[in-house]
């Protein structure tokens, strides 16, 4: 067996700032409002391609005694293809989840075997948290013996955000039948928060799509109650002739129809249900205008 020797170097790229609670509570890490949208990349580097996980706030309520919060949420997992004739995979669901003792400390990932000793809250100016309190933690050394070429278990480092969920993680390993290390992750990539937005938002379809040209579409509000309106920085290139398509995020048509030559333009989409739906403008000659996520929540 060869020797096994971690060095293992966290940077942070926010500053470091002490607060006078060392820690963050349920109800602040999972305090999220209908609208809010949460991007996830999950994957391993011991090889294949990453998920990416996309996390739409339905609808939110207390319990009587305003101690537990619910969450109706709309979930989309979509893996790309790992070679050029392979399928990717994709899935949706709704899902309610619910979050209790909303003053108590909020769990964290820490592993098997592995007591975790490092413990730091802070705040984190880049992406993907812009600013949120950041509650994390870490192993001790006594996880990694090199001396007797053994790990004992595996060692995580573990963080919860204000406001975005978690606990997100990096997992340190071993894998013994190829002799390497490995790191398993989970990170926040991206989030919408009201009028908040931070970080590198992926476009999750695996609808093949035609080569775009460069006229700038806006549709808002985005969520919305399932009224939008579309907006163009060019409206006098839109002729009618083109074409909106709207469907499911598992490809279902729900809308298609001609646009009008004006400045705005009503979708009406108040007859579907709360969810995620995806939309494309066509040109007359099929080259793609513009795409992107819509979201509906009442």
């Amino acid at each position: 067996m060869k020797k096994l020797l971690f060095i293992l170097l966290f940077l942070f790229g926010g500053a470091s700032i002490t607060f006078s609670q060392n820690y963050l509570t349920i109800g602040q890490v999972y305090n999220f409002n209908v609208g809010d949208v949460f991007e996830t990349q999950m994957g391993s580097s011991e090889g294949g391609p990453p998920t990416y996980g996309l996390t739409i706030v339905l609808n939110k309520w207390y319990s009587t005694h305003s101690d537990t919060v619910y969450y109706e949420d709309s979930l989309v997992n979509y893996t790309p293809p790992s070679c050029m004739s392979c399928t990717g995979s994709f899935n949706s669901a709704k899902n309610i989840v619910y979050y209790t003792n909303l003053s108590d400390s909020a769990g964290q990932n820490t592993g098997s075997y592995c007591p975790q000793t490092w413990d730091s809250i802070y705040t984190d100016s880049n992406a993907p948290y812009c600013g949120e309190k950041v509650w994390e933690i870490g192993p001790t050394n006594a996880c990694l013996d090199s001396s007797a070429e053994l790990l004992s278990g595996f060692n995580v480092y573990s963080w919860v955000v204000q406001g975005c969920g978690g606990p997100y993680y990096d997992l340190h390993g071993f894998d013994w039948f190829n002799d390497i290390p490995y790191t398993d992750y989970y990170h926040l990539i991206y989030y919408k928060r009201n009028d908040s937005i931070c970080g590198y938002e992926q476009v999750i379809t695996g609808i093949n799509q035609p080569k775009p040209i460069a006229i700038d579409l806006k549709i808002y509000p985005n969520p919305s109650n399932g009224i939008f309106t579309l907006a163009f920085d060019h409206p006098e290139l839109i002729s009618g002739s083109q074409t909106i398509e709207v469907s499911t995020i598992l490809g279902q048509s729900v809308y298609s129809g001609m646009l009008k030559q004006v400045h705005d333009n009503n979708l009406d989409l108040s007859t579907d249900p709360n969810g995620v739906y995806f939309y494309r403008l066509i040109s007359q000659s099929g080259e793609l205008i513009g795409d992107g996520k819509l979201i509906i929540a009442r």
